[in-house]
């Protein structure tokens, strides 16, 4: 489950997880390897360097000849911080061990060859040192040393610094390189997703994906462009020629509707003008449909109850009972004649399956719009709801077949697509169907026309 989460995390954090994680992984097993490490302290290794300069100076004084060479090389040893002078052998015997077997001073003694005659004294009233350690050069004297004090041990050696130095040496860049890597494949996938998201194929410009960055993302750019113009050109190829069948189709049909009107049998002419009229509906709907000069109309501030009541007139004026609900004057940024043809074809829709018609327009605090048009016919079931809204799609068992031809509400939905609204279908109880038509605020509504003007010019 948690695989499966992984992948379908975002590209971005895949590729940081994936480039970070086996790093500071490393990092955090070296880091505890480091300390489970018995570590030498720096007092022992303080102690080891004392003891190579204790014999490097007693193999100096044993080979020197005269008593001037044993001076200068003993000055030449305090200069060096290790101090020291003569004494007779009687000090060796009259050392005694030290208390404090395992300290410094005793851990010097230890490093000292086995061949050094050496005992460890503490301070005589007779020396000025601190504390000896009397190193036997011959029979006749011995050297005694002073014993410096140990530096304390620190927490952190100069070994884990250094490992700390190599492990950010080679963390940050990779923590570096992987942002920059993800940044490189994440922003240009969302970008892609926003204009794929926002893509129109009769709109915007006609390359909407940029084609930089890496040669992949470059690639699928150009692939998706590519795809897109082929898209639309598909689609005007089948406009031009669903345009030109449903033009030339009017030729024959008005020859058909003077032949038909000369017949001499009235039965005949009546069936004959009845499949014509039929025909010229179906073209004009489909001319009407694919004429797609909704985006065209310019976007005025209208009065929205002029426009539904003047749809409600013109049919209550051929013997419909349509009604208006709502406010007398309310100014709204749309495009008047497409809404009121998405009106005009929802009461339309009312009058030819029910005996009524009601139109509501309410105005929410928001100053958002909503537009329902409710009938008393049969309604239609919800299962069929979405289906209705497609183009050519007829539910005759439903409503009846009373003519009509499925791009009534299919061109509602692009009108009200076009402002930025949704359209809704609903049961009305007991009976009758409620469509209702939710438009944005007229601040929201400009907005979105100008994001839309501006992505379509460029």
């Amino acid at each position: 489950m948690r695989l499966a989460r992984f992948f379908a995390d975002s590209i971005q954090r895949q590729v940081a997880l994936l480039a970070v994680g086996p790093v500071a992984l490393f990092a955090v097993l070296g880091i505890i390897s480091e300390h489970l490490t018995i570590k030498e302290p720096e007092s022992v290794s303080q102690a080891r360097d004392v003891a190579m300069r204790i014999e490097f100076v007693v193999d100096m004084t044993r080979s020197a000849q005269t008593p001037e060479q044993k001076a200068t090389i003993l000055a030449a040893a305090a200069r060096a911080g290790l101090q020291a002078e003569e004494v007779s052998t009687t000090g060796l015997r009259d050392a005694e061990p030290p208390d404090d077997i395992g300290s410094f001073r005793s851990e010097i003694e230890n490093n000292l060859s086995p061949a050094i005659d050496v005992k460890l004294r503490p301070q005589s009233a007779t020396s000025n040192l601190e504390q000896e350690l009397i190193v036997g050069i011959d029979h006749d004297y011995a050297l005694s040393f002073v014993l410096p004090s140990a530096v304390p041990d620190s927490r952190i050696t100069d070994r884990e610094i250094s490992d700390l130095l190599a492990t950010m040496a080679m963390f940050v860049p990779v923590i570096l390189l992987s942002l920059y890597g993800g940044r490189m494949i994440a922003l240009p996938l969302q970008r892609f997703s926003q204009a794929a998201r926002d893509l129109d194929p009769d709109k915007g410009p006609e390359r909407p994906f940029d084609e930089i960055g890496p040669p992949e993302v470059r690639t699928l750019a150009k692939s998706l462009n590519d795809m897109r113009s082929r898209v639309r050109a598909m689609i005007e190829a089948r406009t031009r020629m669903l345009r030109a069948i449903s033009h030339d189709l009017r030729t024959p049909l008005t020859r058909l509707r003077l032949r038909a009107e000369r017949s001499g049998e009235p039965s005949l002419r009546t069936a004959l003008l009845a499949d014509i009229d039929a025909l010229t509906l179906m073209v004009e709907e489909t001319l009407v449909y694919l004429r797609k000069d909704i985006s065209k109309e310019n976007q005025l501030r209208a009065d929205l109850p002029s426009l539904i009541v003047t749809a409600c007139s013109d049919f209550a004026d051929m013997g419909y009972s349509v009604t208006y609900r709502g406010p007398d004057r309310f100014a709204y940024p749309c495009k008047p004649h497409a809404l009121k043809r998405a009106i005009a074809n929802l009461i339309d829709n009312g009058t030819k399956f029910a005996r009524h018609v009601n139109v509501e327009l309410q105005v929410k605090p928001d100053r958002a719009v909503s537009i329902s048009v409710t009938d008393d016919g049969p309604g239609i079931p919800p299962e069929f709801q979405a289906d209705v809204l497609e183009p050519f799609y007829k539910l005759d068992n439903a409503r009846g077949d009373r003519g009509g031809f499925g791009l009534g509400l299919s061109i509602v939905q692009d009108i009200v697509q076009s402002h930025f609204g949704t359209l809704t279908l609903e049961n009305a109880a007991p009976h009758g169907l409620i469509v209702e038509i939710k438009l944005p605020p007229p601040d929201a509504i400009i907005a979105a026309s100008q994001v839309a003007a501006h992505a379509k010019h460029g």
